[in-house]
């Protein structure tokens, strides 16, 4: 696997990620006390693991591209 590919299987995790909070996100309104707390739990830690995976997909897609002197 190179860096391309892994770049692209932290963005296809992203997705997943994210699409699994948009589910979620509807309970917000249904569910009460210690159910509403863990479920606001488990969606900011599928909202930190996404934003983990999104910023690793961009660091290791840049991975060869320009440093910082414009030089490739």
């Amino acid at each position: 696997m190179n860096i391309d590919e892994l770049a692209r299987e932290y963005e296809q995790q992203y997705i997943r990620l994210r699409n699994k909070v948009s589910a979620l996100r509807p309970l917000l309104c249904v569910y009460t006390g210690k159910d509403l707390y863990l479920l606001r739990k488990r969606i900011k830690v599928y909202n930190d693991m996404a934003c983990e995976c999104k910023n690793t997909a961009s660091l290791l897609s840049a991975y060869y591209g320009e440093d910082e002197y414009g030089l490739h």
